[in-house]
């Protein structure tokens, strides 16, 4: 059971994107056109950041639309359709109404079907900015699975602009205990860290040689002293003794390049869209999670349970 609140936007900072993955995302979604989709499992917090995208791009002069299933945020200057199955609304009709009436934004709820997909690329083809949600594990494998939708993948590699995985971990409390890691730790984390990034052309050539440049950027980043902090649960009254309090975001950040829409043309296979986007700059979930421990956001091992694929 979802009790849903009429709440307001979360402002697209306040998200827990990492600088790194701030940029990419804003410079992705003020495109004029294209397709972008947040994907993850339900209550991963897929509607509260595309919402908090329409936020971002919410400007007096931009007609935007969405059709949603049902409506949990309401913005000011947004046109929200709630999608009424009984009554014959669904997503595709609503879908056919918006593109006569020609908003300039577009957000579907959810890409659950063909129709409703190939819509959302018809859309983006003629000059509007579409956003949806799917639900699938990580970026790269919700191409392959729109694909087996029946997409054109000439048509779809031109109208993607990106996707975005996302999930929740329990976060930190403020009582949580900050600890220095030894060398052996820090490799270790390092070593798990950097699982995705040995196939690629840097790592194969020079493994121990990227080791070391990570962790020197890490403490460039994240240091305090030259000295790389961790952080234990400890558990206060305030978190009912458990050691978290709220969630915090983890994002995989898929940008649709020339090589990844080739990739796409051709029909790859997700560890070859995975691999190239890899080494575009995409940071997976997990990745993405390991530097939110360095940040004392949340914990390695809620990292690892809510990243197991």
């Amino acid at each position: 059971m979802r009790i849903l609140a009429a709440g307001e936007p979360i402002p697209l900072d306040k998200l827990g994107l990492t600088a790194h993955n701030m940029a990419r995302v804003i410079q992705t979604v003020e495109k004029p056109y294209g397709l972008f989709y947040v994907c993850g499992p339900t209550g991963s917090g897929k509607t509260t950041t595309l919402h908090s995208i329409l936020k971002h791009l919410n400007k007096p002069d931009t007609k935007i639309w969405t059709a949603e299933d049902p409506v949990e945020i309401t913005q000011k200057g947004l046109r929200q359709v709630q999608i009424n199955r009984k009554a014959g609304i669904d997503f595709a009709l609503v879908m056919r109404a918006f593109l006569r009436a020609d908003p300039d934004i577009i957000m579907v709820g959810e890409s659950r079907d063909k129709e409703t997909v190939a819509m959302g690329v018809e859309a983006s083809l003629t000059g509007h900015l579409v956003f949806s949600t799917l639900h699938t594990n990580s970026a790269p494998e919700s191409i392959t699975r729109l694909l087996d939708m029946g997409m054109d993948p000439f048509n779809f590699a031109d109208a993607l602009l990106g996707i975005l995985a996302q999930r929740l971990a329990k976060k930190l409390c403020a009582c949580k205990e900050s600890y220095v890691p030894d060398e052996q730790e820090l490799r270790l984390f390092a070593i798990e860290y950097a699982e995705e990034l040995r196939h690629s052309v840097a790592w194969k050539a020079d493994y121990e040689g990227e080791l070391t440049q990570l962790i020197a950027a890490w403490k460039t980043q994240y240091a305090t002293n030259d000295e790389l902090r961790f952080f234990r649960h400890v558990g206060c009254d305030k978190c009912n003794q458990t050691g978290y309090k709220g969630r915090v975001g983890l994002h995989e950040l898929l940008i649709a390049d020339d090589g990844i829409k080739k990739l796409i043309q051709e029909r790859a296979r997700v560890a070859e869209i995975f691999a190239a986007s890899v080494e575009g700059g995409m940071r997976t979930l997990k990745m993405d999670g390991m530097e939110k421990v360095m940040m004392g956001l949340t914990d390695l091992k809620m990292v690892r349970s809510v990243c197991i694929k």
